[in-house]
């Protein structure tokens, strides 16, 4: 007999062995996916180090058959503010049946997290046209990441580029017509990269005021300052409090490196902007890219983007990143990557949300295709 209930401290076990056998395939490329040990410290970030975790808040849901655990759902507590009032978000996250119990049955995880009254706004992204057609069944709202739906790149390592795609060429097995096309496009994407790329150099901006870059490793109140004028500009908005931003930015328990780039004024060392990436690899050996997950620059200041942008493709060098890929989040970032960036693609990574049946949420759910627009989600909730 299947049944379904809450997590509990005692499953936090059996829940990893259960997800480290259910990823099979990531064994070959190297992925911690594969260990016990990863789930057991993504519970601890999920949960016991969350600052918008109580112990009232759902973990998530597990399926049994009898006592044998076959189904799991985590549920991850977020704050946000709904026209400038703290509440939370639930993010679903991890959601793996046992192939032998999936159907109808596996269903009922999802539906646990739709009806839970823990939150007041429920979030997800889709894995497979399956789950896309499942949220619209919810009443889900789609929302796309980056909003310009365009992605900036530059090469970092050209000869270890190169050297990695000869190596690719000879391995690659061609089985069909579309895998050859997409084959021949990204082949001309990168080449024309390497041909035409121009320098991003840091003074190439001209500006009164002089800006140093660095690593950062924590976040103070000036982090949360300065996003005050665009939270204050959205009805619905992730919040940015001090204890938030240290837990998305500075966490270890995620498959990929995080790095927090900050840049301040010489004069003062106040903070002028900032941007947080993450060192993606398929492999632990393979060189990396330096993927954009977010940023807060002040006023888009183009002189504060470049400092930015110069430190971070050195610290690529020094981290054996060939690749650095970043989107606009303003209309005047987006026209200075555009002038800046040789190289520029089509990127559309579709979220959901869903405003629960709460009854202070009940108007804004009415609203939700306007407010769409304006969510100002952040792009590094990547549990």
């Amino acid at each position: 007999m299947l049944t379904i209930r809450e997590v509990e401290d005692k499953d936090f076990a059996s829940i990893a062995e259960f997800m480290a056998k259910g990823f099979p395939d990531t064994l070959a490329k190297g992925s911690p996916y594969i260990t016990k040990e990863f789930w057991l410290s993504m519970f601890e970030y999920w949960w016991a180090s969350n600052p918008a975790y109580t112990d009232q808040f759902p973990r998530g849901w597990v399926l049994e058959n009898e006592s044998t655990l076959v189904g799991f759902l985590g549920n991850i507590p977020i704050k946000f503010l709904l026209y400038g009032e703290g509440k939370i978000a639930a993010a679903a996250n991890s959601w793996y049946v046992d192939p032998s119990v999936r159907g109808l049955s596996s269903l009922r995880l999802f539906d646990k997290f739709v009806k839970q009254k823990s939150a007041s706004l429920l979030l997800s992204r889709a894995v497979d046209f399956s789950r896309t057609i499942l949220f619209s069944k919810f009443k889900f709202e789609k929302y796309i990441l980056p909003v310009s739906q365009k992605e900036y790149v530059y090469i970092i390592n050209k000869k270890k580029l190169v050297y990695n795609l000869f190596n690719f060429l000879i391995t690659v097995r061609i089985s069909k017509l579309s895998e050859l096309l997409e084959l021949y496009k990204k082949l001309g994407f990168l080449f024309w990269a390497y041909v035409y790329q121009k320098p991003v150099v840091r003074g190439s901006v001209l500006s009164d005021e002089r800006y140093i870059s660095s690593l950062c490793t924590s976040c103070d109140d000036a982090f949360s300052r300065i996003w005050e004028p665009y939270l204050n500009s959205h009805d619905i908005s992730l919040s940015r409090d001090t204890k938030t931003l240290n837990w998305l930015y500075f966490s270890s328990a995620r498959l990929s490196t995080r790095l927090v780039i900050q840049c301040r004024r010489e004069s003062d060392k106040t903070l002028a902007g900032y941007m947080v990436f993450d060192i993606q690899r398929v492999k632990p050996s393979d060189e990396g890219t330096l993927h954009l997950m977010e940023m807060c620059i002040e006023n888009d200041n183009p002189a504060v983007l470049a400092s930015l942008l110069s430190f971070t493709i050195e610290t690529g060098k020094q981290n054996r990143v060939s690749l650095l890929v970043v989107w606009a989040n303003s209309q005047k970032t987006e026209e200075y990557f555009r002038k800046t960036f040789s190289l520029r693609r089509a990127a559309i990574k579709h979220r959901y949300f869903r405003f629960s049946d709460n009854p202070d949420t009940s108007s804004v759910m009415k609203d939700g295709v306007s407010l769409q627009a304006s969510m100002t989600w952040i792009k590094c909730i990547s549990f």
